[in-house]
């Protein structure tokens, strides 16, 4: 009566999969720095800390009524520590993530460092069938996810060129030669150079599956009248 069974552990983890797969989903194909993965994983993370909750007032309830001479010390709040941990690990999940004018990285792993820290609760607890059924699922979201779910693949490329009309000409048609979509573009003169403007155009690029980023940045390279260009990761 008061005990989760292991089937309703694995269903409830599963079902937080699935919503939180849902939301991340039509983050990633927007576009959005939190994709699938990370809300996964929040999702999942949440999940068991709440079942590690559930489990403990379970616990405290069963251990009332099997000795009531012990009710004044079980009235103590038994998730009191767990809740600090679940505040202070966000703080350790901050300072993996990477803010710049362009990019944000390091999301999916603060948010496997969080749903971690469940884990540890769950292990700390004595619930070891949540945080075994936990871990095997967020090590799946980490690890497959992406091959099971094939998403739009964003890659944002910064480039530096002299001769503006031949250079923008030149990389339009490497793009549509294999069919790279433009999805958004930053254009300015970044500096001067020897007397020459220096163009800088940040590309938001939806990539085919055939290509990487590292290929596209060796063809393009090529190009004479090119002098810089890398990419910048995203999550």
């Amino acid at each position: 009566m008061f005990e989760l069974d292991s089937f309703e552990i694995v269903g409830r983890l599963l079902v937080s999969i699935l919503f939180g797969g849902v939301i991340g989903y039509e983050r990633e194909i927007k576009g959005h720095n939190a994709g699938l993965r990370t809300h996964i994983l929040v999702c999942v993370g949440a999940t068991l800390f709440s079942l590690v909750q559930l489990q403990a007032t379970y616990t405290t309830i069963k251990l009332a009524m099997e000795s009531p001479d012990l009710l004044q010390v079980l009235n103590s709040d038994l998730t009191r520590i767990p809740a600090q941990i679940v505040s202070g690990i966000g703080f350790l999940g901050a300072g993996t993530i990477i803010v710049t004018k362009r990019s944000v990285t390091g999301l999916t792993t603060a948010a496997s460092i969080w749903a971690t820290a469940s884990l540890g609760i769950a292990v700390g607890m004595g619930y070891y069938f949540i945080a075994f059924s936990g871990s095997i699922i967020i090590l799946l979201i980490l690890m497959a996810i992406r091959k099971v779910f094939r998403v739009q693949d964003y890659k944002t490329l910064e480039v530096s060129y002299y001769k503006r009309k031949e250079t923008k000409k030149a990389i339009q048609d490497y793009f549509d030669a294999n069919k790279i979509l433009v999805v958004d573009l930053d254009y300015l003169v970044d500096s001067y150079k020897e007397d020459k403007a220096v163009f800088l155009v940040i590309y938001t690029l939806s990539i085919p599956e055939k290509l990487s980023a590292t290929g596209i940045v060796e063809d393009l390279s090529d190009l004479d009248s090119i002098i810089g260009i890398r990419t910048i990761k995203d999550v």
